[in-house]
């Protein structure tokens, strides 16, 4: 059986996986019915098996059958682990067919994952999400470059919303973060001292962020 260490003080692990229908056995029943909600059957597919290695990993930390995980979510909609003695914080996301999912120790964290995909109207998108630093910025790169400029600012502003638990309470357009290519991490658009952008690694044709509390984390990939 697979077992993780437990993440260190310094530590954030990130979870790449292929989303898999095999651990569908997994999932609440509530999970189960807000699943049968959503009318395509991919999409379905892929929340359940979302929802599954969710469970299945988490559990491989905590050393608890993954049926037997309580989960919850706060009132912005950011969930967490509910009756645990002790706190593991997750933050989850995926796109197309990965998932990527953020673990660490007493420190909240936040990631988003977005497929690349070229018949997003991503200007438009801009115009209406991006603030107008961020919207100045990727329309003055040159054409071949925005799209993929656009992927990045808004996998960066939705980790640091995820991360802070903010959700729709702080409209996007009312804080900046860069555009450019950077592999170090970043200064959150928040209070400067707690939070930290960082761009992470996943296969060509997705694009990935993740937000972090506290001082830049060693990142390992599982």
């Amino acid at each position: 059986m697979i077992s993780f260490p437990w993440p260190q003080a310094n530590e954030i692990h990130i979870h790449c996986c292929a989303l898999d229908s095999e651990v569908e056995r997994y999932i609440a029943p509530d999970e189960r019915q807000r699943a049968e909600r959503l009318l395509d059957p991919q999409i379905q597919s892929r929340f359940i098996a979302s929802r599954g290695l969710l469970r299945e990993i988490l559990g491989t930390y905590l050393g608890v059958p993954p049926q037997g995980l309580q989960l919850a979510v706060q009132e912005q909609g950011k969930p967490y682990l509910s009756a645990c003695a002790t706190r593991l914080d997750f933050n989850l996301s995926h796109s197309g067919s990965l998932l990527l999912l953020a673990v660490a120790a007493d420190r909240d964290v936040g990631i988003d994952l977005e497929q690349i995909r070229h018949d997003t109207p991503f200007p438009e998108m801009a115009r209406l999400t991006f603030s107008p630093q961020e919207q100045h910025e990727l329309f003055a790169l040159p054409d071949h470059q925005q799209r993929n400029a656009f992927y990045r600012c808004w996998t960066r502003k939705e980790a640091f919303l995820k991360a802070c638990g903010r959700g729709f309470s702080l409209p996007s357009h009312r804080f900046d973060v860069s555009l450019l290519e950077n592999p170090t991490p970043m200064i959150a658009p928040d209070n400067h001292s707690r939070w930290l952008l960082q761009d992470i690694s996943v296969p060509d044709g997705y694009c990935a962020a993740l937000a972090a509390q506290g001082s830049a984390p060693i990142i390992r990939y599982f």
